[in-house]
């Protein structure tokens, strides 16, 4: 007799906000069979938002922050190559294409996955939060100016007339991450 017993299936792992964010890039499309250039660019534009939820959000960037040792260093080797970029940038202004943090945090990451054979998303995705969040802490003001020239740039290509917020769809995507986190 088996009145007692019950069904207990595990139910399966919350995603990380970074892997989350990272999941609503690729839309569905694995990351594994990406090409580089793929994964790349997916891994681009989850870290604008992530870095935007990561100012928007200094305590969430604390929490992940914590979990990462090598924090201090990892945001100053990115605000160094931001600086170098943007130097570059200003420097030769018709030949040079503007580098935001995002892109490199980006490279290096996709880089390093696709160097070590593992592009699954929660890997890449943790990998991403953690260093949006050290640089959103240690290089605050560096990101702070990154955000609002970025705000600049994006409000004059926008067709809408709309005035874009980094780091307010950075909050919004935090809070819709919880809301999903919470409705599982």
């Amino acid at each position: 007799m088996r009145f007692f017993r019950r069904n207990r299936a595990t139910p399966p792992p919350v995603p990380s906000f970074g892997e989350w964010t990272l999941r609503s890039f690729a839309k569905d499309e694995p990351l594994e069979g990406m090409t580089f250039a793929q994964l790349e660019q997916v891994c681009s534009k989850a870290a604008s938002l992530l870095l935007g939820a990561a100012f928007a959000e200094p305590e969430a960037a604390r929490e992940e922050s914590a979990k990462f040792p090598g924090a201090v260093r990892e945001a100053g080797l990115l605000a160094r190559r931001t600086a170098d970029a943007f130097r570059a940038a200003l420097a030769d202004r018709e030949r040079t294409v503007l580098a935001w943090p995002w892109d490199h945090l980006a490279t290096r990451v996709a880089w390093e996955a696709a160097r070590d054979g593992d592009a699954s998303p929660g890997p890449l995705g943790d990998a991403l939060w953690r260093a949006a969040a050290a640089y959103a802490l240690y290089q605050r003001e560096q990101l702070q100016h990154v955000i609002t020239l970025w705000n600049q740039v994006a409000a004059g290509v926008s067709r809408s007339g709309a005035r874009p917020d980094l780091a307010a769809m950075g909050r919004d995507a935090l809070a819709a991450y919880r809301q999903t986190v919470g409705a599982a």
